[in-house]
């Protein structure tokens, strides 16, 4: 007869085997962070933060296994990005905290991690302009609609035409329309599953490019439009956009939510 005792594991062999990981990935972390810490000198003028890749490696790592719920991926890998890009430096955030402060911190947690040194504003005006004047700077602030009309500024003959929207937040949720956005100069590249942000005053200029788009916002003559894919600055679709509103101007791409549901 077998004994029901013998299917219960022991629990100091499951504690030291805990501990034996445990180091194991602290020996694993800290090269990670020295790799990190030469990755500077390697990108030889390549912007420290490439939103695309990051997202793509954390795409694909949470796809990887059904054992781990892709919120602890994406909230593990925040932390080891936020701490590499720390090394890398200089990379500092610049937080709106219109609305929910409380809420805003929580989600620029999630998905930037804890060690990227931040700074908060009260108006998400003065987020951009304090990130536009930094080479590295990034804006967390929240996302085109409603009463938010900034996205202008990124459009033709905005103040900030050369800023984009180069991230949603947060990282994994159901959502197909982020909370908040990362907006910062650096450059429009696709992480594999994106979508691309349009600003013009005729949204008609769209229909001979085929595209799949939904609007998004309004801001007095500017429309924003999503289309689903990317789509390069430099394009044959744009152009072809372009050829019926001169004023249209790609303002961004960021990649969609990990769990998002088809719309």
């Amino acid at each position: 007869m077998s004994n029901d005792t013998d299917d219960i594991p022991n629990i100091a062999e499951l504690r030291r085997e805990i501990d034996e990981l445990d180091n194991n990935l602290l020996k694993l972390i800290a090269r990670r962070l020295q790799l990190a810490g030469q990755v500077r000198k390697a990108k030889s003028g390549v912007r420290v933060w490439r939103p695309s890749r990051e997202h793509s490696l954390v795409k694909d790592l949470a796809e990887a296994t059904d054992e781990t719920p892709p919120e602890l991926v994406a909230r593990i890998w925040a932390e080891l990005m936020s701490a590499s890009l720390a090394l890398q430096g200089p990379m500092q955030l610049h937080i709106s905290l219109e609305g929910d402060a409380l809420q805003n911190w929580s989600t620029v947690r999630d998905r930037f991690g804890a060690a990227l040194p931040t700074i908060s504003y009260p108006t998400t005006s003065a987020a951009l302009a304090a990130a536009y004047a930094e080479e590295e700077g990034v804006a967390v602030v929240p996302a085109p609609g409603g009463m938010q009309r900034w996205w202008t500024s990124l459009c033709a003959g905005g103040a900030m035409e050369d800023m984009h929207i180069l991230a949603g937040l947060p990282r994994v949720g159901p959502d197909d329309w982020p909370q908040a956005v990362a907006v910062a100069t650096a450059d429009i590249l696709p992480s594999g599953d994106d979508m691309t942000l349009i600003g013009l005053t005729n949204p008609a200029a769209v229909l001979d490019a085929e595209l799949s788009v939904h609007r998004r916002a309004e801001a007095g003559d500017f429309i924003l439009l999503s289309v689903d894919g990317f789509i390069s600055p430099d394009g044959p679709e744009i152009t072809t956009i372009q050829a019926s509103d001169k004023t249209a101007k790609i303002i961004g791409t960021f990649a969609n939510a990990l769990n998002r549901e088809a719309q």
